[in-house]
């Protein structure tokens, strides 16, 4: 029994001078050797502008703090608040160094991102000098860390996340599609200023006018102050809140974006609101294509036009959209959907 006790007293005591040691021997943030390197971003909040582009020069992203905590992307898009909010405060702010490159591996690393490596720039509080400026590289063999150098005559250094094991690098993502929001209305109802939604048959189409005092005109070939549900009206206008796109058709031409331009859509719903200003989407058949099978109309033929998804072009957005009619069918309503039955 006493063998015991001193046996866990002895244990015990181990882990405490390992324990020790390790808390001397790491590497304390403000005193850190000329060989360790900070890439950390401290209070990422104050970051206005972030710059990332490939040794080439031909991949770019430049994403841009605008003045309502809104970012853009290349000064053309609205870019994906989630995403930048993803690199900022969990990748930026969260990288730790894990050590330096082994010496051996150094010259095949410099290599590495002489060719391939991701240049970053980031900028506090519209500053024009970059606050850190640095490279980031491939993963180590044990895909556990990320190779990252500040610019000019320094060492690279292992780079991970505390509690994430996988690819720092991914993260530093150089395709602009990858930012652009997905989000095509996104207004409240307080926010929206007017909706007007166009079809062909002039006898659907409306426009709702967002008054004073929670108000709300209606203008269309068969809606009156009469006869108008003001309910259904506040509900529709409630939809708006956030409809995003599926996805872009991705073609390395303009000959699809072209044709629909020459096309008219089978819906245009446009709404102007405080904070997002107009955001216009033209609706469009999409073709059905051959893994839809068993898909047929009435009488009994194959569906020619896709019937839960259309394709959509995009005010703000210079590519050809697919929208669900899930996410969409239920604004690309008609003015008779806002008659008062009870009259």
């Amino acid at each position: 029994m006493q063998t015991k006790r001193y046996a866990f007293i002895f244990i015990a005591l181990i882990a405490l001078l390992a324990g020790l040691y390790f808390l001397k021997s790491k590497p304390k943030k403000d005193n850190l050797p000329a060989d360790f390197q900070n890439f950390a971003i401290e209070n990422p909040e104050e970051v206005s502008l972030i710059f990332m582009t490939d040794q080439s020069g031909d991949n770019q992203i430049y994403l841009k703090k605008q003045d309502d905590g809104t970012w853009t992307i290349n000064d053309k898009h609205t870019a994906w608040q989630k995403k930048v909010d993803f690199l900022l405060y969990e990748t930026m702010a969260k990288v730790e160094v894990q050590g330096p490159a082994p010496e051996a591996a150094v010259p095949n690393i410099l290599k590495y991102m002489s060719i391939n490596g991701i240049k970053v720039e980031v900028y506090r509080n519209n500053s024009k000098e970059a606050d850190k400026v640095y490279i980031v590289g491939n993963t180590t063999p044990t895909q556990l860390g990320t190779y990252f150098k500040f610019s000019g005559d320094h060492k690279p250094m292992i780079m991970q996340i505390p509690g994430f094991n996988g690819f720092v690098n991914s993260r530093y993502e150089l395709d602009e599609d990858e930012w652009v929001s997905p989000t095509v209305f996104g207004s409240t109802k307080a926010d929206i200023e007017s909706v007007t939604v166009t079809y062909p048959e002039s006898s659907k189409s409306f426009t709702i006018n967002h008054l004073p005092d929670d108000k709300y005109t209606m203008t269309s070939e068969v809606i009156s102050d009469e006869n108008k549900n003001s309910g259904a009206i506040k509900s529709y206008l409630n939809l708006f809140e956030k409809l995003n796109y599926e996805t872009f058709v991705f073609t390395k031409n303009d000959s699809l974006k072209n044709a629909l331009n020459a096309s008219a859509p089978i819906c245009t719903i446009t709404v102007k609101s405080k904070n997002r200003g107009t955001d216009e989407l033209k609706f469009y058949p999409k073709s059905a294509n051959e893994k839809m099978h068993g898909l047929y109309d009435e009488e009994g033929k194959a569906l020619v036009h896709d019937p839960s998804r259309y394709y959509a072009l995009y005010n703000k957005i210079d590519r050809v959209l697919i929208v669900q009619d899930y996410t969409f069918g239920k604004v690309m309503q008609t003015s008779k959907d806002f008659l008062n039955r009870t009259n």
